[in-house]
C-alpha cells in the first residue's frame, strides 16, 4: 500500500507499533529461552510451562492492541490505497499472526486438560504409596499387640505360659530379666499380666485411631486434589478462550481494516 500524500506519519503511531513489537517479541524470547536452558520432559516442566503460557499470553494480546492502534491511527491520518494484493503490507501479516495466536491459545485447552490429568494420576499414585507404607506400618503394629494380647491371656490363666514369652526373640533382655522375677512370683505375675492387657487395649484403640485417621487423610487429599485439578483446568480455559478471542478480533479486525 502506498500513501496518497506525503504527510509524515504520526509518530505517536510509530510509537504504539514499536512498543507492541518489543512486547510481542519479549513474551517470545523469554519462552525460547526458557526452552532452551530447562528441560521440559517431564510432565511437571510441561504443565508449569503450559501455565506460564497462559498466565502471560496477556503480554503479546496487549502488544499486538498497539500494532493495531498505531495502524489505525496511522490510517486516520493518512489516507491511502491499495497499490496491490493485503499480503504486500506488513500490517496484513501481523494481524494473520494475531489469528495465529487466537488458534493456539485454543489448541492450548486440550494439552492442558491431558497434562492435568497426568500430573492428578502421578500424585495420586505417589500419594497411594505413602498411605499404604504408613497403613502396612500400622498393621504390623496390631498384628503384634494382637499376638501379646494372646501371649498374656494365656499367661493371666496359666502362669506356666511366661516361658513361651520368655522364648520369644521379640522380646528385649531387659523385660526378659523383668519377666523371670515375675516368674517367682505368680501374684505379682498375674497382676502384671493384667496390667500389660489394659495397656494393650489402650494401643490397640491407639492403632485403631490411626487406621481411621489415615483413611480420612486420604479422603481429604482425594477431594483436595481433584478440587485443584478442576480449578487449574477451569482457570486455564477461561484464560485460554478469552486470550483467543481477544487475539481473533484484534486479527479479523485488522484484517478488514488492512484490504
Amino acid at each position: 500500500m502506498t500513501a496518497t500524500d506525503q504527510r509524515p506519519t504520526p509518530p505517536a503511531a510509530l510509537v504504539l507499533q514499536f512498543v507492541g513489537i518489543i512486547l510481542v517479541l519479549t513474551f517470545f524470547l523469554d519462552f525460547v529461552i526458557r526452552l532452551i536452558a530447562l528441560p521440559v520432559s517431564t510432565e511437571e516442566m510441561q504443565y508449569n510451562l503450559l501455565n506460564e503460557l497462559i498466565d502471560r499470553g496477556v503480554m503479546p494480546l496487549i502488544g499486538l492492541a498497539l500494532v493495531y492502534m498505531g495502524f489505525w491511527l496511522k490510517r486516520s491520518v493518512i489516507p491511502f490505497k491499495s497499490s496491490g494484493g493485503p499480503w504486500k503490507d506488513s500490517n496484513f501479516w501481523t494481524f494473520v499472526f494475531a489469528s495465529l495466536l487466537g488458534l493456539l491459545f485454543l489448541i492450548v485447552i486440550p494439552f492442558h486438560y491431558a497434562k492435568t490429568g497426568e500430573l492428578f494420576t502421578k500424585g495420586m499414585e505417589q500419594f497411594d504409596q505413602r498411605v499404604a507404607q504408613d497403613e502396612l506400618r500400622v498393621q504390623q503394629g496390631q498384628r503384634q499387640l494382637e499376638q501379646e494380647k494372646q501371649q498374656w491371656q494365656a499367661i493371666s490363666k496359666d502362669s506356666s505360659q511366661i516361658d513361651a514369652l520368655l522364648q520369644s526373640p521379640q522380646i528385649p533382655p531387659q523385660q526378659k530379666a523383668a519377666l523371670q522375677q515375675l516368674k517367682q512370683d505368680p501374684a505379682a505375675l498375674e497382676k502384671a499380666a493384667q496390667n500389660t492387657l489394659v495397656q494393650i487395649e489402650e494401643n490397640l484403640k491407639q492403632v485403631k485411631t490411626q487406621q481411621g485417621e489415615l483413611e480420612k487423610r486420604k479422603a481429604e487429599q482425594i477431594e483436595q486434589a481433584k478440587g485443584e485439578r478442576f480449578m487449574s483446568r477451569t482457570r486455564s480455559a477461561l484464560r485460554s478462550v478469552l486470550l483467543a478471542a481477544g487475539f481473533a478480533v484484534i486479527g479479523w479486525t485488522g484484517l478488514r481494516d488492512s484490504r
